[in-house]
């Protein structure tokens, strides 16, 4: 098999795995039955998804050409990333209309989902790295 096909192949399986993880997790703390505002927050995993589907391919070359910082831009890439996610809930117009929310709580959630992404992006490089190691090891064998 190709290496392309290969990382494309892992990319897909990861993106389904996070879109399907991270909706149940998410349904587990919504209200019974979900409010119709839930499909926004299904959404954004489906984007978050994608993202996940283009970005394995890349992690997976970094590993391959051990490209120096590949760890610390992960992280990076998983911050942004997070920022990006909190950034549509952020804005006015949505939660709860009695809430007036606070510049800390901004701060706060801001810093909660960009820590968010931190892990999420951790785990998929660190899950791409085995991947790839059993992939390689499979079409050796």
């Amino acid at each position: 098999m190709r290496l392309a096909d290969s990382r494309q192949r892992i990319g897909a399986v990861f993106a389904v795995l996070f879109f399907v993880f991270w909706t149940l997790v998410l349904l587990a703390g919504a209200d019974k039955p979900p409010p119709p505002g839930f499909v926004w927050i299904v959404l954004t995993v489906a984007v978050c998804a994608i993202v996940v589907f283009r970005r394995i391919p890349t992690y997976i070359d970094w590993q391959r050409t051990q490209r120096s910082g590949r760890f610390w831009r992960a992280i990076l890439d998983g911050f942004v990333a997070g920022l990006l996610v909190a950034l549509p809930f952020a804005l006015p117009g949505g939660g709860e209309p009695s809430v007036t929310p606070q510049a800390s709580d901004y701060v706060i959630w801001f810093i909660v989902v960009g820590l968010m992404g931190v892990v999420n992006s951790v785990v998929l490089y660190s899950a791409s790295a085995v991947a790839r190691a059993v992939s390689r090891r499979g079409s050796t064998g």
